[in-house]
Formats: C-alpha cells, sequence, structure tokens
C-alpha cells in the first residue's frame, strides 16, 4: 500500500477501532444495567445513565431511555462494521457510506443535545457531551473530506 491510500485506509481504521470500542463499552454498560455483569465490574461507558440524566427534563420513562440507548448502540456498530469494511477492502464508495452513517450517528447526538437541552443538565460531569459530539462531527468531517480529496 502506498502513499495517500494507506492514509485513508488508516483513517478508516482509527475511526472503525475506536467506534467498535465505543460500541464494546456501551454493551458492556447494557450488561451491567441489566445485572449482568459482577457488581465490582469498572470497564463500561457510563453513557446509559448519561442518557437517564439527559432524558429527565421530559420525565422520559425508564423503557424508552433503554430503546434510545439500543437503537444507539446498534447504530455504532452498524458505523463500526462500514468502517472496518471500508479500510479493508477500500473503494470511494465504500468509505463514503461509512462516513455517511457515522456523520448521520454524530448529527443525530448532536440534534438529540438541543432537544433535550443537554447544555443545562450538564454541571459537574467534567466535560461537555453536547461539545463532545460536536467535536466528534466535525473531526469525521475533516477525515471523510480528506479521504475523498487525497488523491
Amino acid at each position: 500500500m502506498a502513499g495517500t491510500l494507506a492514509i485513508k485506509v488508516g483513517v478508516l481504521l482509527l475511526w472503525g477501532v475506536w467506534l467498535g470500542i465505543v460500541t464494546l463499552l456501551n454493551v458492556l454498560d447494557a450488561l451491567k444495567e441489566a445485572g449482568q455483569l459482577p457488581a465490582g465490574w469498572r470497564f463500561y461507558s457510563h453513557n446509559y445513565e448519561g442518557i437517564v440524566q439527559a432524558t429527565r427534563i421530559y420525565d422520559t420513562p425508564l423503557w424508552m431511555c433503554r430503546v434510545m440507548y439500543a437503537v444507539v448502540t446498534l447504530w455504532e456498530g452498524a458505523a463500526t462494521v462500514l468502517l472496518l469494511r471500508a479500510a479493508l477492502h477500500f473503494s470511494p464508495a465504500a468509505a463514503d457510506l461509512a462516513f455517511f452513517v457515522s456523520l448521520a450517528l454524530w448529527g443525530a447526538f448532536m440534534v438529540i443535545n438541543e432537544v433535550f437541552l443537554t447544555f443545562l443538565v450538564e454541571t459537574g460531569g467534567g466535560y461537555s457531551t453536547a461539545a463532545t459530539h460536536r467535536s466528534l462531527f466535525t473531526s469525521l468531517l475533516v477525515s471523510c473530506v480528506a479521504v475523498a480529496l487525497l488523491p
């Protein structure tokens, strides 16, 4: 593999591995929430509790939080597979699809952040999920453009 093709594949691989870890941590979080992991288990995302906290503004029932969490985790898993597949069998069309699904995920998070006014409930958490989602969307978009424009 030579030149810019290696960069394109590397960028797709980086995003695929990173999102795969995010997905794994979210699956472990769901298992912890379901009582399927030992009480002292610490390797999980903590994202489920974040959804519960963020959606309290509208008294969202827990079953709906679980559905949202499952949808997000499945979406992340699909994006992971597409990113890794695009890295392993590079083609511009595969890269475009992988980036589209991934960008749609982070774009949806940005919209949800606004709907649930997450910037109002994020105090003392150490970081802003709304800012993180915007940053991830922007970084992913820059990666998409770089992969598309590099010769």
